[in-house]
């Protein structure tokens, strides 16, 4: 009788057991519909479609991004871009309330991030890129506005959100496109790998920026006090107090996912 109990307790934590495995396996195996379902921000009122697009920069590197089609006619755009090492996933709460607020958007990996690892058929990380190789990644924000433009979105109001490495690309690259209304750069730096901002945001003139940062994160603190002694008045200026660095800041500020979406609708 006992050996018998015994049977039955074994059976059953074995079956316990590969149950749990098979639902990890499972989670595994469903990782995109994971990302762009359970992932999804569940306050969004975005109904839209969410597409996982690529194309092609001028030199040749393939960019893949998420592209949520938000369903109103002649909507604006926001482009989103990381910070690094990360890729577009980090917009993925972030990016559907967005468009529930009537954008297109498109969150992109930035060449060498996430799956936008090829250029000319050779696989390259962003681990290995030399400075120059770094600056080059202003053309994957160019290639996404053309692809926007190919989309028939209204790229004459475009707005950029950007996080570290990325808030710098996005500055550089907004300096000379009118086309681009405003800016939202988190955890900017006056110099990450060669993409400097103090430059750019000269170039970028009178339109508006927001710049935002921690107070722990020094470099990037001071940084964004040189960049709004640059611009003036155009710049809004937010310091936190111990919230990270880049799109991290998110967590800790929950009200700043509202608060960037009420800037750029008050701006774009």
């Amino acid at each position: 009788m006992k050996n018998y109990i015994y049977i039955i307790i074994v059976l059953a934590f074995a079956t316990a057991f590969l149950g749990c495995a098979a639902n990890d396996a499972g989670n595994d195996g469903d990782e995109s519909s994971e990302t762009l379902g359970e992932m999804m921000s569940e306050g969004s009122s975005f109904s839209g479609e969410v597409n996982q697009v690529t194309f092609m920069t001028d030199d040749g590197c393939e960019i893949y991004g998420s592209y949520y089609v938000s369903g109103a006619e002649h909507a604006p755009c926001v482009l989103l871009l990381h910070m690094m090492p990360a890729d577009s996933h980090s917009y993925y709460a972030f990016a559907p309330k967005l468009a529930g607020a009537g954008y297109d958007i498109l969150s992109i990996d930035l060449r060498g991030h996430g799956e936008s690892l090829y250029k000319d058929g050779d696989k390259r990380s962003f681990e290995d890129f030399s400075d120059v190789e770094h600056q080059e990644s202003v053309g994957d924000i160019a290639a996404a506005k053309t692809f926007l433009d190919e989309k028939g979105a209204d790229t004459s109001r475009l707005a950029i959100v950007g996080a570290s490495i990325g808030a710098n690309l996005a500055l550089v690259y907004a300096a000379p496109d009118e086309d681009v209304k405003t800016v939202v750069l988190l955890s900017p730096g006056l110099d990450y790998r060669g993409v400097k901002t103090a430059p750019a945001m000269e170039a970028y003139g009178e339109r508006p920026a927001l710049v935002i940062a921690s107070d722990e994160d020094e470099y990037s603190a001071e940084s964004c006090r040189e960049l709004k002694g640059i611009a003036g008045e155009s710049v809004e200026l937010k310091i936190y107090e111990d919230s990270g660095h880049g799109t991290n800041i998110f967590e800790p500020q929950p009200q700043l996912e509202t608060e960037v979406i009420s800037w750029i609708g008050a701006h774009i």
